[in-house]
């Protein structure tokens, strides 16, 4: 079971924001959480997300940030017997993602997308269906895009949560997604923005009934009100 605050399996999240706004280091905080610190201290510590899997399929696979995951998998997988987890990491190129009907449902699979909005329809049709039908595959999804208007409308209609960060997109843009939650939309915006401006990030959680007061946080743990 993954931690409260994080979202719950199986998932498909959609994170949207500018270049150095955060969205890869809140994705390597979900995955590895603060276990690999405690396990050098031979303590144990917790993955906010307990995937069996993970598989990236990125354009910069290669990256340092996404090296130290490899690496902290293989710690995780090889590690001390009390410690020890059965868990696996691949990175793959867009050109080379795996038909969804491949995973195993018997085992909790994130994949995570970074920076594909960009690629050719033929890659994003390759993408739709972990959205779609990924979940009765057992694999949850993880779309990472620069701006939220830029992502694939298909995709944008079948997540359970959407992150925000910095840049992510226009007041206007903000406004449209929170309409849903709040009268004076505008206002919210307004809010969210400072927010985002502020560095912060913003999640909403569709899986929540809308007067839920978590359907709206800061972060992933802090109830968000729009209309004050």
């Amino acid at each position: 079971m993954n931690h409260p605050a994080s979202p719950a399996f199986p998932f498909r999240l959609l994170i949207c924001g500018g270049s150095d706004s955060g969205k890869t280091n809140m994705i390597l905080n979900l995955l590895l959480g603060n276990k690999i610190q405690r396990l050098f201290k031979e303590k144990k510590g917790e993955r906010y997300v307990k995937n069996d899997d993970l598989v990236l399929i990125g354009k910069h696979i290669h990256e340092p940030k996404w090296v130290l995951v490899k690496n902290c998998y293989e710690i995780f997988s090889k590690g001390p017997k009390t410690y020890r987890e059965n868990v696996t990491f691949r990175a793959l190129k867009a050109g080379a993602i795996p038909d969804i009907t491949k995973f195993s449902p018997d085992r909790n699979t994130v994949v995570v997308f970074e920076d594909l909005c960009a690629e050719s329809k033929k890659i994003q049709d390759r993408i739709v269906p972990y959205f779609i039908s990924g979940r009765h595959q057992g694999v949850s999804s993880i779309y990472v895009s620069q701006k939220y208007t830029q992502t694939p409308k298909i995709i944008r209609e079948n997540i359970t949560h959407l992150a925000l960060f910095r840049g992510a997109g226009s007041r206007d843009d903000i406004a449209r997604i929170v309409r849903q939650y709040t009268d004076n939309s505008k206002k919210a915006s307004k809010i969210i923005d400072k927010h985002l401006r502020d560095r912060n990030f913003v999640v909403f959680d569709f899986t929540k009934a809308t007067d839920d007061p978590l359907t709206t946080r800061l972060g992933w743990d802090i109830p968000l009100k729009l209309d004050k």
